[in-house]
């Protein structure tokens, strides 16, 4: 029963929020419930940590019919992630988002989002992570629409096309799948692809049809255009909130086909995965770096950070594995934190433009803290998690004999260093140039509530987490090397489920 309430709860709390539309209260209901699904996260990552798996089969049909929830160690980890993020942008929207948005679902759809990444995360079979993708998609793209701002609805209609493409393919994969295989529960495919040597060329086709789905969804290269285009044009929290979860939730079934079905035929995904690694590493942070808008660098930053994910997937050991998974879960709350810093500039300076912004340290040392150590564990310094997590990284590149490679993700790291230095100097440092406010246009016109006490205690806390992640990474090292261990054995899941 455990394995469902990262889904029910979120699912709980829409139907509250649609049937008490015009309830005042309903924020602080909101993160009453964010924090109730954290503590139900932290009892599945508990239980799946002592038993390794645990599995639910609904209506009681055995696999592989019927519908299937799987927690392992990997997806009990990432609900676990997401519910410390959701909590903070939930309790960060409470003084963030104005009453309009709130009036109009802003809740329930946001708390939609939340239970198609939870359910994406512990889908068992193929077609119930396509229609939790799906369940996703219509939540986050009704929150990037919220509030009809020209600006939003252009970046609106660039998403949703793109993401409706990558759905298109990841069906049409599945529909080749089930063809081919005659089953959508992921254990029994795998079981069924283990009888053969190698990976049957006829299976392919469907493969490469899922991987351009996962990687368009992942924002990866060359499929990465549509994030820069519409991340910066909801509410800062909205955008915090995709930067956290969206794109994670692709990599995150990228990582569960390799290790279920893809490793087969390694030698053909290998070179492609880890190409499209380097690709993405190199190409977002130069294209970063050209920028001067605040989120945009942090929304290009996002295609590099993920390419750090599949460099590690691509290496395909166990080092390797443990390496993403560790660095996936400090990407998710550095990046979300460095968002809500973003939006904090904004409601305080109604522009997120590098070259009119400055002196914001002297009034809000605070908040540069929270940025210093966001943006600075993005850039891998210790002794934040970001350190940790790059580090594994590379050491696990050198140790695959990927020389080349490592020192790539090194370069990386230097270029990403810049990008957060260039916005803390013009951000922060650099002092503000009072001739500038004149031409102060902001971007959306929002009404922002002024007590800003929700929002601080929202950053801090991820900033916490991201210093803790740092200084006390050896157990979370250790448990992303168990995860690993277990993803490396797909014998472990097919056997756990099918039986």
């Amino acid at each position: 029963m455990i394995v469902s309430l990262p889904i029910f709860l979120p699912l709980s709390f829409m139907i509250f929020a649609f049937l008490f539309r015009h309830y005042r209260g309903r924020e602080y209901i909101a993160v009453a419930a964010a924090f109730l699904n954290v503590i139900t996260s932290i009892l599945l990552f508990s239980q799946t940590a002592r038993e390794g798996m645990l599995k639910l089969q609904m209506g009681d049909w055995p696999a592989p019919y019927g519908i299937t929830l799987v927690s392992d160690r990997f997806s009990a980890f990432m609900v676990l992630i997401a519910s410390l993020i959701f909590l903070a942008t939930t309790a960060y929207s409470v003084r963030s988002v104005d009453w309009n948005r709130k009036s109009f679902g802003y809740y329930l759809f946001s708390f939609g989002v939340l239970m198609g990444v939870n359910g994406s995360f512990l889908a068992g079979d193929i077609f119930n992570l396509y229609v939790w993708f799906e369940v996703m998609l219509m939540a986050s793209f009704i929150l990037m629409s919220h509030g009809g701002e020209r600006q939003q609805l252009e970046g609106s209609i660039k998403y949703l096309i793109l993401n409706l493409i990558s759905s298109f393919f990841f069906v049409a994969g599945i529909g080749l799948l089930y063809g081919k295989i005659g089953s959508l529960n992921m254990a029994d495919i795998a079981s069924k692809l283990m009888k053969y040597e190698t990976m049957p060329p006829e299976i392919n086709p469907a493969f490469i049809l899922i991987f351009v789905g996962f990687a368009i969804k992942g924002a990866l290269v060359p499929f990465f255009f549509w994030l820069p285009a519409s991340y910066h044009t909801p509410p800062p929290v909205v955008t915090a909130l995709f930067s956290g979860l969206l794109t994670k939730v692709g990599i995150y079934s990228l990582i569960r086909f390799y290790s279920l079905f893809l490793y087969q035929h390694h030698e053909f995904w290998q070179p492609l995965i880890l190409g499209v690694a380097v690709l993405s590493m190199v190409i977002g942070v130069i294209t970063a770096t050209s920028q001067f808008e605040f989120r945009k660098i942090l929304s290009f930053h996002i295609i590099s950070q993920v390419g750090y994910v599949v460099m590690g997937l691509g290496l395909y050991t166990i080092a390797g594995l443990a390496g993403a998974i560790y660095f996936l879960a400090h990407n998710m709350l550095s990046k979300t934190n460095a968002f809500l810093v973003a939006g904090y500039v904004y409601h305080q300076k109604g522009t997120l433009n590098l070259k009119i912004l400055g002196g914001f340290y002297k009034k809000h040392p605070l908040w540069a803290i929270f940025f210093f150590i966001s943006a600075f564990s993005l850039a891998g310094l210790p002794p934040l998690s970001g350190f940790v997590g790059k580090f594994l990284l590379i050491k696990a590149g050198i140790e695959a004999d990927h020389l080349g490679i490592a020192l790539i993700a090194l370069f990386v790291g230097f270029f990403t260093l810049f990008s957060m230095v260039k916005i803390w100097i013009e951000v922060f440092w650099k002092p503000e140039d009072n001739m500038k406010k004149l031409k102060r246009i902001p971007q959306q016109n929002w009404s922002i509530q002024q007590n800003p006490l929700w929002m601080t205690l929202s950053s801090g806390g991820m900033a916490l987490l991201i210093v803790l992640g740092g200084i006390f990474a050896s157990p979370i090292v250790d448990y992303c090397y168990l995860a690993a261990e277990s993803l490396m054995n797909p014998q472990l899941y097919v056997d756990f489920v099918l039986n």
